[in-house]
């Protein structure tokens, strides 16, 4: 199959699956095993990622705005009106630490599940486990502590494994610990971010070391294209949902793909 329709798939999965709670990487697999692609190279991984990246960025471009400026504001001029802005920079910092730590512990374990689509029906059930979670518990509305914020990056590290939805993982989480389902998902996103832009500067460095001839460079670029579009309009869906209080369906649609992987792949 020609290598820019390839891509191009992959994107369009990419960009569903990103923000929606069903796994971006899971999916990848599931597409890669079905197409018979065999790729030990991440850099195609990482800039369909960075169309993502792009689209949230865009999606919550004013609140990442008011954010900078505030910190800029509270750190270099003092103006203490801004502390909390402050606060919430440092919650999202305090909530990528476990990803990190456990990212760069487990690599080599991480990178082997990846390649395996039985083990992401496997880890498809934790996702159907979290994003039954809320359901359970009563709905509150408790603001975003540190020690919640380090709890939603536990769960955000389960996700380094293909088949657990980080937003799922995130958001889930957040609105277990009584925080507001529209807060959840923006600080999921958020959380996504720093760690995203190291992974794709990581991977841009390794596409240029690697060479790649005018056809591969127009097949990335369109990719990345395709992913920044369908995540944007994936993160306005997603929006409706969390607003319809429906974001417990996913489970259903995550049980049903886990069983399948399971049983018949």
């Amino acid at each position: 199959m020609n290598t820019i329709i390839i891509f191009i798939i992959l994107a369009i999965v990419q960009g569903i699956t990103e923000p929606l709670p069903v796994s971006s990487s899971g999916h990848l697999v599931i597409v890669k095993h079905f197409f018979d692609i065999v790729s030990d190279n991440a850099i195609l991984e990482i800039m369909l990622h960075a169309g993502s990246l792009g689209a949230i960025i865009v999606f919550y471009f004013n609140d990442i705005k008011s954010l900078v400026i505030n910190n800029l504001l509270f750190v270099f001029k003092k103006q203490k009106e801004f502390i909390e802005d402050f606060n919430f920079a440092l919650k999202l910092v305090v909530a990528t630490i476990p990803a990190g730590v456990i990212g760069l512990l487990f690599k080599d374990e991480i990178t082997s599940a990846l390649s395996n689509v039985r083990w992401v029906g496997f880890f498809y059930l934790i996702t159907t486990l979290l994003l039954l979670l809320p359901r359970f518990i009563k709905p509150s509305s408790h603001p975003i502590t540190f020690p919640r914020a380090l709890t939603v990056g536990f769960a955000q590290a389960l996700a380094l494994l293909p088949g657990v939805s980080r937003s799922g993982s995130t958001i889930a989480t957040s609105m277990a610990l009584g925080i507001k389902p529209q807060d959840a998902m923006k600080f999921s996103f958020f959380m996504f971010i720093p760690i995203a832009m190291i992974v794709i500067a990581s991977g841009t460095y390794d596409l240029i070391q690697s060479s790649p001839d005018f056809m591969l460079l127009l097949a990335y670029f369109i990719s990345i294209l395709v992913s920044f579009a369908v995540t944007y309009y994936a993160m306005r869906w997603l929006t409706f949902i969390i607003k319809k209080n429906k974001y417990h369906y996913f489970a259903f649609y995550t049980l049903a793909l886990s069983l399948i992987i399971l049983f018949f792949l």
